[in-house]
């Protein structure tokens, strides 16, 4: 991917990250019986989310990249992903290392939330070939 598409990946990604990040932080909340999420956690969603979608510069190449160099570049991508949520999770206090269910709980999270990341992606993506195909049917059609 070159830098003009990692950039529109970032941005339409952005949003589904931190909605994402908010609703995990809610769950977590309720099953842990937690405060409520207050200004200052919502701010640190916000700088999570942007830390996180600055991951994926991984994906940067001046060339197309193949199918199997984009799983290794996945392969990279999710632990590097799960660092910076473990990280500024523990740095917010969001989680104790001595509560191993408090790590499992929030590694579930995390995962959901790239899940939820991807199948959008993948669902622009869908969307833009089809309207793609769409206008070169509609070019070549006369």
């Amino acid at each position: 991917m070159d830098i003009k598409d990692i950039k529109r990946m970032m941005i339409q990604s952005f949003f589904v990250i931190f909605s994402g990040s908010v609703l995990a932080s809610h769950i977590n909340r309720l099953i842990f019986n937690a405060a409520e999420i207050g200004r200052h956690e919502v701010t640190a969603l916000l700088i999570l989310s942007i830390l996180a979608d600055l991951a994926y510069f991984i994906f940067y190449s001046k060339k197309d990249l193949s199918k199997k160099q984009m799983t290794i570049r996945y392969a990279f991508h999710f632990p590097a992903i799960l660092g910076i949520t473990l990280g500024t999770a523990s740095f917010m206090e969001w989680i104790s290392w001595n509560e191993p269910i408090e790590i499992i709980v929030f590694i579930g999270m995390v995962m959901l939330v790239y899940i939820m990341v991807i199948v959008v992606n993948l669902y622009q993506h869908k969307k833009l070939a089809i309207r793609m195909n769409q206008k070169l049917k509609e070019r070549y059609k006369g």
